[in-house]
């Protein structure tokens, strides 16, 4: 017969088995390791930088260095006044302004004369500026010395009107009754004994014309 003593560890190691069994049965047998936690990436940082623009940039076209040598340079271009036009075969130049004063002087000096005699004085004043024995423009032609007793008197005319102006037109545009003179003068009131001597052309209204 067992002792009291013997049915104590009896007793003691049957529940210790039975323990052991519940909790074999009780606890899975194979542990898995832990999965470390997958790191949860981090959010984006923001930007707080201010948005960027593209600014609209103009850009110029370099200029080519170009010699001064072959630069074109810029012409100065007269008024219409001041632009002379060539007339009688290429041998007179005359400009608006050549006209205006000439017809003054037709004015001063033949306004009671015929019309034809008005184209005749103009006539002569460009024969003088085609001739070598005189200046080369209408201006010199006019104010040259002792060649005009209004120019010389300082009475040349500050008008002129429709007549004048017209015969001065006819005579630009190549009308000359007096064929070629280079003088003319008034027989009444003419006081140098040479303009007497210069062969004369023809004799219109109050004035004889010469060479």
């Amino acid at each position: 017969m067992m002792t009291r003593e013997a049915r104590m560890r009896f007793f003691f190691w049957t529940n210790s088995f039975g323990l052991m069994l519940l909790c074999l049965f009780v606890t899975p047998t194979s542990a898995s390791a832990p999965h470390p936690k997958e790191a949860t990436p981090a959010p984006a940082e923001k930007s707080y930088a201010a948005p960027i623009s593209v600014a609209k940039v103009e850009t110029t076209k370099a200029k080519p260095n170009i010699p001064d040598s072959t630069v074109k340079r810029q012409s100065v271009s007269a008024s219409r006044d001041q632009r002379p036009r060539v007339i009688r075969n290429g041998k007179v130049k005359v400009s608006e302004r050549d006209m205006e004063l000439l017809a003054r002087l037709v004015y001063a000096e033949g306004r009671g004369e015929p019309y034809e005699g008005q184209v005749a004085i103009a006539a002569v004043v460009l024969n003088r500026v085609a001739s070598s024995q005189f200046p080369k423009t209408v201006r010199d032609v006019i104010f040259a010395p002792n060649a005009f007793s209004p120019v010389q008197d300082g009475n040349l005319s500050h008008k002129s009107n429709e007549s004048t102006r017209r015969a001065v037109q006819d005579a630009v545009n190549g009308m000359d009754p007096t064929n070629g003179s280079l003088y003319f003068f008034n027989p009444n009131t003419a006081t140098s004994d040479w303009i007497f001597s210069r062969p004369q052309t023809v004799v219109i209204g109050n004035h004889t014309f010469a060479k």
